[in-house]
């Protein structure tokens, strides 16, 4: 994480210690209780067998997630300033990048418990943001809102 005193901000996602999205696992403890829940009621008030299932579903997800994220080496760098908001998106074989005026943007949304949101241009286009902590969230936020009241 890089935080600069400046007029601008620059974040990378994901950090290297950084292995699962919040919602990512809220939704996978979900998908882990019904499992268990399905299974134990299923077999007749199995306990260890719920718990055994449950605990392959988690380790069958822990290892294709991980195998998925070797391969796709996602990495997006974002840049904000007083007047620009720069998102460069890499993937193993291709480099997108894009920057967006702070006076296009028409409507944003941030998510301070999943850190996520977007930024909705005049021209229609969305752009996702994401966030390795909620102080980057908040950083992005205030330079976000000094921008776009100018």
């Amino acid at each position: 994480m890089v935080i600069k005193k400046t007029a601008g901000f620059r974040w990378e996602f994901p950090l290297q210690t950084m292995y699962f999205l919040r919602i990512e696992l809220v939704f996978i403890a979900l998908i882990a209780a019904l499992v268990f829940l399905m299974t134990f009621f299923g077999m007749g008030d199995a306990f260890v067998a719920g718990l055994l299932f449950a605990i392959v579903f988690l380790g069958l997800y822990v290892v294709i997630s991980r195998t998925i994220q070797t391969i796709r080496q996602v990495e997006e760098h974002y840049k904000i300033s007083r007047t620009h908001l720069e998102v460069t998106r890499k993937t193993k074989k291709r480099t997108k990048k894009f920057k967006v005026a702070l006076k296009d943007v028409v409507h944003h949304k941030l998510d301070k418990i999943f850190l996520g949101g977007y930024v909705l241009t005049k021209q229609g286009a969305k752009h996702p943001l994401f966030f390795n902590t909620k102080k980057e969230l908040e950083q992005f936020e205030k330079i976000l809102l000094k921008g776009l009241k100018k």
